[in-house]
């Protein structure tokens, strides 16, 4: 459930990021939103997501504001969902999906036609990387 809920998190948190990043930069040297490095179990801050959004779809300054508040909305409740021990995998499955439906179709009627277009796209091929990444960790932790 939790690779579930990071791969949700990562349609838009995730479209411009390097797989790895091999070295820090300098300490003195701020680093750019596309290359800042997710940590393994954390999530990047609602700015930081928008700030990689906005590199693919443009947004306006007023589209950032807007959709700031949406992203924090989606990681509180994400968070709360992966807080909960009881429950099963299916139904935290059922409103991952739910949350990031609702959080998608929020983030959408903020957008233009074009951009709408690009987010899908966006959502797209990060849907396609998570697939490969869960079929390269089935095929090297076969179940027996």
């Amino acid at each position: 459930v939790f690779a579930a809920c990071l791969a949700a998190l990562s349609i838009t948190a995730l479209p411009s990021l390097p797989a790895q990043q091999t070295a820090p930069p300098p300490a003195n040297q701020q680093i750019p939103s596309q290359t800042v490095p997710e940590t393994r179990g954390g999530w990047p801050t609602p700015e930081e997501t928008v700030a990689r959004m906005s590199n693919k779809l443009n947004l306006s300054d007023d589209q950032k504001a807007k959709i700031t508040p949406i992203i924090a909305d989606r990681q509180t409740q994400m968070r709360a969902l992966m807080a909960e021990t009881s429950g099963r995998r299916l139904r935290k499955a059922r409103k991952v999906k739910s949350i990031m439906s609702d959080s998608d179709k929020k983030i959408e009627a903020v957008l233009t036609k074009d951009q709408k277009k690009t987010y899908e796209e966006m959502k797209e091929e990060m849907r396609e990387k998570m697939r490969s990444r869960m079929q390269q960790r089935n095929e090297s932790n076969p179940q027996q």
